[in-house]
């Protein structure tokens, strides 16, 4: 069965192993997703919840998960599975605006806990770096400020094995 815990331990050990990527995007997730050389938050995510046995769980645009932002969150809201950020749990997937054009997420990461009396989150991301872009050169554990969330999916994990 997956649970958060599980999706979690997953992550962490990208993070623990310092998993950096080789030259233009090069990584085992795009390569694992079929779509190499690209930018590849959502990849990681997927390949997260993949491993873990419930990739379904985090939106479909192929049988491997999504590889698009934007798509991954048009997901979670069109099932109905969007939650407030004050309310997010480890496990959910939160969507980021990182550029500041409204409407829109451009990065993706894994929540490991969240902290509303800071108004902020601690998450598991890839793609990113030590300075926090949403295209940066391994997997990280990075403390964002709510101000960034675009939007925070609620997998429903009532449909694991």
């Amino acid at each position: 069965m997956t649970t958060p815990a599980k999706v979690l331990e997953i992550a962490k050990k990208e993070v623990d192993a310092k998993y950096k990527e080789g030259n233009n995007n090069d990584t085992k997730f795009g390569k694992w997703y079929g779509n190499n050389n690209q930018p590849w938050c959502a990849f990681f995510v997927s390949w997260v919840f993949s491993q873990s046995g419930s990739v379904a769980l985090v939106g479909i645009q192929t049988p491997k998960g999504f590889h698009n932002c934007d798509a991954g969150l048009a997901w979670f809201r069109k099932h109905g599975q969007l939650v407030d950020v004050r309310e997010s749990q480890p496990g959910d997937v939160v969507f980021f605006n990182l550029d500041g054009i409204a409407g829109t997420s451009e990065h993706v990461g894994i929540l490991v806990e969240n902290q509303p009396d800071k108004g902020q989150m601690i998450t598991y991301e890839g793609n990113t770096g030590t300075q926090g872009s949403a295209n940066g050169d391994g997997v990280y554990r990075k403390v964002r400020p709510y101000a960034k969330v675009a939007g925070v999916g609620r997998p429903d994990w009532s449909k694991t094995k």
